[in-house]
C-alpha cells in the first residue's frame, strides 16, 4: 500500500556542505538528535531515488538488534514529518524518498551547477562549498561512517575540479589574482592535486611573480616525493620548463633598459640605492645554482619591502652575472651607492651564505656576515637567510646615510639630511633625543612636507616623549596620530607608516583592535622589518596576547641584532613575562634593557616590578630610587599611562610597584 501524503507543504532549505543546518519559513530549524539529521542528509543527497528501508535502519542503527532498528526508524520518520510536514517524505511500500519539492539540498544544487561548466555557474558552485558534507554530524554506526566517507571524498573531488577549472576560466580573463584564489583553495581540499599545483604556477607567474612560481615548483616537487615518493607529471615538469625560458627572458634585459630604469631611480631621488649581485654558487651542483639564484632573488624582494631604499630590479642585476666586471664598473653601471654580494657553498648537511655590503663611491665594505645553517627544509632555509640579510643591510645602510648627513655642513643640508639626522637622535632612546629629533624632523618637513618617512618618524618621536619624560604640548598626541595618518593614506605600502600609525592609535588613541590591525599590516608589507614585528610586539604586550609578544619580539631581536630600538622591544619582552608570573626571565630581559638604554624609564619600571614579583624587594626599592632620581612617577602616573590594558595584569603590576617603593 502507497502512503500518499496531502499537497506539499512550504519548502525548507538544507545546507550540508559544512555545518548541517534546516532553514524553514521561520528561521533556523534544530532537530533533536545527530542521527535524525543524518537521515534527513541522506535522504536529501540520495533524492529523488527511493531508498530501502531496511538500508536506512542498517546505516544509522545497524548494531542494534533489527527489530529495534526498524522501530527506531519508523520514529525518525515520524518525527521528520512533524518537522517537515507530512509532503515531505514519500513511501512506498518497503521504500522511501524525500520530496525535493520540499526539502531544497545545496547538495543537489552543487552538483547542478558544476554540471554546467560556465565560469558564473561555477563561481556559484565553488562558494556553495564551504566544507566537507557535514562536518559537525558524528554518528558512531559502520554504515553511515562508510557512506560518509565515500561522499565527502566524491564532493571534495568535485570542488577540486571546479576551482581549477574556475580558476583557468580566470586566467583567460587576465584575472590572475582571482585564479590564484582558486587554485590555493583547491589545493587547501587535496594538496596532491597536480592540476591545482599548476593553476598556481601559471596565476603566479601571470601575476609577474615568475621566480615564486619556480619556487612554488620546487615545493611541489619536494611534497610529492615525500608523500607518493615520485616526481611530477609531464604536465607540471613541461609548465616549469616554460617558466624557466621566462624567467630567463625577464632576467635578461637590453642595456637600454637598464639605462632607462638607473634614470629612473637617480632622477629627482635622495633615498640610498642598493644593488644585489647574483650570489655565486661555490660548488658545482646545477641544483645549488637555483638555491643561489633563489636567495638572490628573496633579498632583492625583502629589501625592495623598505621604502627608503631604491633597491634595483633583478633583471638588471642578474645581466651582470659572469660578466667579469668589478663592483665599481656595475655601480656605475647602474648608477647606485651601495652593492651587496655573496656565495654559498654546501657542506656536508649544512649550507653557508656569505654576504657583503659595500658603499661603491670608497669601496669600503661597510658590512659582512656569514651565515651557517643546517640544510633541513630549503624553502624556509631560503626565507630565513634572506630575511635575515635584508633586515640587516637596510639597517647597515640607513646608519651609513645618516652618518653621512652628520658630517654635512649645517648649510647644506637638505630636507632628507635633516630627516636622517633627526632619526639619529629619535633612535637614541633618551629624553634630550627625542626633544632633538622633534625639531630635527619638524624642520625636514617645513622644507618638504609630502615624505612620508619624515611624517612617520615625527609621529613617532611624538608618541615616544612622554614615556621619556620629555615635555609635549597637550594636543602632542592628537598631532601624532594625525601625522602618521597622513603617512599611511600617502603611501599605503609603507610598513613603516602601518606600524608607527598602529602604535600611536593602541596606545594614546586607545583604539586597540585598529592600532593591532595596522602593525599586523606593517608585518604582512615586510616581514623581514625589526621595527615591524617590534611594534606588534609591543601591542601584543600591553594589550594581554603575551604569548604572540614574545614570538613577535624575538623574532625583532633575530632580525636585527644590533638595533639601537633593542631596550624597548626588550621591554616589551620583559613586561609580557611579567604578565605570564615568569619573574626571573623578566628579571633577566629587564636588566638587559636597562644596560642597553641606561634612560629606559619603563625599562626600569618593570625591573622592579619583576623583583617585587620574586619578594626581592629591597633590590626593587633600590631601582626605584635610581629612577626617582631621572624621573619621579607615582602610583597615579602609571594607571594614566595604564601599559597594561587587562584589569587584573595591571593592578598586580600597581600592587608591585607599590611594594617597591613607588610613592601614591
Amino acid at each position: 500500500m502507497t502512503e500518499t501524503a496531502s499537497a506539499p507543504g512550504p519548502s525548507f532549505t538544507l545546507s550540508l556542505l559544512g555545518r548541517f543546518e534546516l532553514t524553514g519559513p521561520n528561521g533556523v530549524v534544530s532537530l533533536p538528535n545527530k542521527k535524525l539529521a543524518g537521515l534527513l542528509a541522506y535522504l536529501a543527497c540520495t533524492a529523488p531515488q527511493p531508498q530501502y528501508r531496511e538500508r536506512l535502519s542498517t546505516l544509522l542503527w545497524g548494531s542494534h538488534f533489527d527489530a529495534q532498528a526498524k522501530q527506531n526508524l519508523r520514529q525518525a520518520l515520524f518525527k521528520l514529518r512533524q518537522v517537515l510536514g507530512q509532503g515531505a517524505l514519500r513511501s512506498d511500500g518497503e521504500f522511501i524518498s524525500l520530496n525535493a519539492a520540499v526539502v531544497i539540498c545545496d547538495v543537489r544544487r552543487f552538483e547542478e551547477l558544476v554540471a554546467k561548466d560556465s565560469r558564473e555557474a561555477l563561481s556559484a558552485a565553488t562558494d556553495l562549498y564551504r566544507g566537507p558534507l557535514v562536518d559537525d554530524i558524528g554518528v558512531s554506526e559502520e554504515g553511515w561512517r562508510d557512506w560518509l566517507a565515500g561522499e565527502r571524498e566524491r564532493l571534495s573531488e568535485l570542488a577540486v575540479g571546479a576551482l581549477v577549472a574556475l580558476g583557468e576560466s580566470e586566467l583567460t580573463q587576465e584575472r590572475a589574482g582571482h585564479a590564484l584564489l582558486a587554485g590555493q583553495r583547491a589545493n587547501a581540499l587535496n594538496s596532491l592535486r597536480e592540476d591545482a599545483h599548476r593553476l598556481i604556477m601559471r596565476a603566479l607567474s601571470a601575476a609577474g611573480r615568475n621566480a615564486e612560481a619556480l619556487k612554488y615548483y620546487q615545493a611541489v616537487v619536494a611534497l610529492l616525493k615525500q608523500e607518493l615518493g615520485t616526481g611530477p607529471d609531464v604536465a607540471t615538469n613541461s609548465l616549469a620548463a616554460e617558466l624557466r625560458k621566462v624567467q630567463e627572458q625577464r632576467t635578461a634585459p637590453a642595456m637600454g633598459e637598464i639605462a632607462a630604469e638607473q634614470a629612473e631611480h637617480m632622477i629627482g631621488n635622495d633615498r640610498p640605492s642598493v644593488a644585489v649581485l647574483p650570489f655565486q654558487n661555490m660548488g658545482g651542483d646545477t641544483e645549488q645554482e637555483y638555491f643561489a639564484d633563489g636567495i638572490t632573488a628573496d633579498i632583492i624582494t625583502a629589501l625592495s619591502r623598505f621604502r627608503e631604499l631604491v633597491v634595483i630590479a633583478a633583471g638588471s642585476s642578474f645581466v651582470f652575472r659572469d660578466k667579469g666586471m668589478t663592483s665599481r664598473q656595475i655601480a656605475q653601471q647602474l648608477g647606485v651607492q651601495y652593492i651587496l654580494s655573496g656565495h654559498i657553498r654546501k657542506a656536508g648537511n649544512r649550507i653557508r651564505v656569505s654576504a657583503e655590503l659595500t658603499h661603491t663611491g670608497s669601496e669600503a665594505q661597510v658590512w659582512s656576515n656569514r651565515y651557517d645553517r643546517p640544510l633541513v627544509d630549503v624553502f624556509d632555509l631560503q626565507d630565513d637567510v634572506s630575511s635575515s640579510v635584508a633586515a640587516v643591510v637596510a639597517h647597515v645602510v640607513r646608519s651609513a646615510e645618516i652618518e653621512r648627513a652628520r658630517r654635512k655642513p649645517p648649510t647644506d643640508l637638505s630636507a632628507y639630511d635633516l630627516y636622517l639626522r633627526g632619526l639619529h637622535h629619535l633612535w637614541t632612546g633618551t629624553r634630550e633625543g627625542v626633544i632633538k629629533a622633534i625639531e630635527l624632523l619638524r624642520q625636514s618637513l617645513g622644507l618638504d612636507q609630502e615624505r612620508t618617512a619624515t611624517l612617520a618618524a615625527l609621529a613617532w618621536g611624538l608618541v615616544m616623549a612622554p614615556p621619556l619624560g620629555a615635555n609635549t604640548s597637550p594636543d602632542a598626541a592628537a598631532e601624532a596620530l594625525g601625522l602618521a595618518r597622513r603617512a599611511v593614506e600617502q603611501e599605503a605600502e609603507d610598513a613603516f607608516a602601518h606600524a608607527v600609525y598602529g602604535f600611536a592609535l593602541f596606545g594614546p588613541a586607545g583604539t586597540n583592535d585598529q592600532g593591532r590591525i595596522h602593525a599586523s599590516e606593517a608585518v604582512r608589507l615586510n616581514p623581514s622589518s625589526a621595527f615591524a614585528w617590534g611594534v606588534l610586539g609591543m601591542i601584543d604586550s600591553m594589550g594581554g596576547d603575551y604569548a604572540n609578544a614574545l614570538v613577535c619580539l624575538h623574532r625583532s631581536l633575530v632580525l636585527s641584532p644590533d638595533d639601537r630600538m633593542l631596550h624597548l622591544w626588550m621591554t616589551g619582552l620583559t613586561a609580557s613575562y611579567f604578565a605570564l608570573g615568569q619573574y626571573e626571565e623578566g628579571i633577566a630581559w629587564a636588566r638587559k634593557s636597562v644596560r642597553h638604554n641606561p634612560s629606559n624609564g619603563t625599562g626600569h619600571r618593570m625591573l622592579a616590578a619583576n623583583l617585587a614579583g620574586v619578594g626581592r624587594l629591597e633590590e626593587a626599592r633600590e631601582v626605584t630610587r635610581i629612577r626617582d632620581a631621572t624621573q619621579k612617577t607615582t602610583i597615579r602616573d602609571l594607571r594614566a599611562m595604564r601599559f597594561f590594558k587587562q584589569h587584573e595584569v595591571l593592578e598586580r603590576y600597581l600592587s608591585a610597584q607599590q611594594a617597591a617603593g613607588v610613592a601614591d
